[in-house]
């Protein structure tokens, strides 16, 4: 749409159409709840209505010599329409004005073929008529409902011989209950507005909730990376000293394996923060990442469990292979303490997109030492479980009803994308010496 510009050359948003909103809502927004609490009352009221005609038609033939079968037909007529009212209101509405326009022009032509001498009111109207009225205002819009309640109105009036005691029963059957039935629908529409409210209140505090406890987390993160990437720092550096200063041989291997040890803890600690931190993943001064945890093979042989490989490792990037690494350790732990002795499988799968782990140890055959297990802090899964999730992946662990313990981790080679932004300890300079 192109600009549109004032008078004083000064350019001015288009004209937004206007939209008619009806009062309250309509018969579309109704709940199931709502339309089927409508229903119901529409069939108690005509039930009850035909009840009561038939009841009074019985009276009247008893008391008054009889009520004109006429007016009892187009009575009947108009209490079972309220079985159709939920469904067709405007049906409804204009089967009701019409029964109204024949007792009208039945009472101005000739007195006394719908009312006898004991009519109720002295205005000929249908006695389902304010309750047609105010099913009509709480199911159609506001302004379709008022105009069908003035021309009953008008229809009830006599207006050959007005009076105000005619006038009087005229409103009060049209008018009086459709301001009733607009105050309880105004009513509801406050209720159910207040309490989608308060649902959206409730829902915003806990979203607030959960957003701190998160930039919480990442706080406490930022401060625990800072502590532990010092003291690892500190014992890489003093290793590497000893490496290079020392003649012993092997002195020389341990130093070089505890500088390898710390190392890969401040890589993985760099990984786990650009995951809590929402960063890019990259290497420090643009090198490749090649660090894949460690060798597998040797970590299964150790432990004695079998290994098996499906597809290509390389071909997921090295922060999922260390977190294959990490699942695999954990798990062969997690039997070792548990059930000591028993055999235990791995299943790597590299179908492409993703890596896919399993590992699964046998029923335990022998009593699981309770100093062993009591050992760890418990959460060894736990936090597997999260690390997973935050890659993205699928984690699960658990018996797998022989007796067997289960751990499974699908993990996608594509990592999630994550705006770019600066991380919480981006100043810091704890990974320096991480290479």
């Amino acid at each position: 749409m192109p600009p549109v510009f004032g008078i004083w050359g000064r350019q001015t948003p288009p004209r937004v159409p206007y939209v008619h909103k009806p009062f309250g809502f309509r018969r579309s927004d109704l709940t199931v709840r709502d339309r089927r609490t409508v229903v119901a009352a529409a069939t108690g009221t005509a039930v009850l209505g035909v009840a009561a005609q038939l009841a009074l038609y019985a009276g009247s033939a008893r008391t008054t010599g009889g009520r004109p079968v006429v007016d009892l037909i187009l009575n009947l007529v108009v209490d079972l329409s309220l079985l159709l009212v939920v469904r067709f209101p405007r049906t409804t509405g204009l089967l009701t004005m019409l029964v109204t326009a024949v007792y009208a022009v039945g009472t101005g032509l000739a007195p006394g073929l719908f009312a006898s001498a004991g009519q109720l009111s002295p205005v000929a109207t249908p006695l389902a008529a304010p309750l047609v009225v105010s099913f009509l205002v709480y199911l159609l819009p506001w302004r379709q409902a008022f105009a069908c309640a003035a021309v009953l109105a008008l229809l009830v009036i006599p207006i050959w011989a007005p009076t105000w005691t005619a006038t009087y029963f005229a409103l009060s059957a049209t008018a009086l209950p459709a301001l009733v039935a607009l105050y309880l629908k105004a009513r509801v529409a406050l209720i159910r507005s207040l309490r989608k409210r308060a649902e959206l209140a409730d829902t915003e505090r806990r979203l607030l909730a959960e957003r701190a406890e998160t930039a919480e987390r990442q706080r406490l993160a930022a401060e625990m990376h800072d502590i532990v990437t010092h003291r690892v720092t500190e014992i890489v550096l003093h290793a590497d000293a000893l490496r290079v200063t020392t003649h012993d041989d092997e002195v020389r291997t341990a130093a070089e394996r505890i500088r390898q040890a710390g190392t890969r803890t401040l890589t993985e600690l760099r990984d786990l923060m650009r995951v809590v931190t929402n960063e890019v993943e990259t290497t420090p001064g643009g090198r490749p990442d090649h660090d894949n945890g460690g060798d597998l093979a040797v970590l299964a042989a150790v432990d004695g469990a079998t290994l098996k490989v499906v597809g290509d490792p390389g071909t997921v990037p090295a922060v999922v292979a260390r977190t294959v690494y990490r699942v695999v350790q954990e798990s062969l732990t997690n039997a070792r303490k548990h059930a000591p002795g028993t055999p235990v499988d791995i299943t790597l799968t590299y179908p492409g997109n993703r890596a896919e782990v399993e590992v699964r140890n046998a029923p335990s055959r022998h009593e699981s030492d309770p100093a062993l297990v009591s050992s760890g802090s418990g959460i060894g899964l736990i936090g597997l479980g999260r690390r997973v999730t935050l890659l993205g992946g699928v984690f699960a662990a658990g018996t797998d009803g022989e007796g067997g313990f289960t751990v499974t981790a699908s993990i996608p080679a594509v990592q999630p994308a994550a705006t770019p932004r600066r991380s919480m300890s981006s100043h810091r300079r704890g990974d320096g010496a991480s290479g």
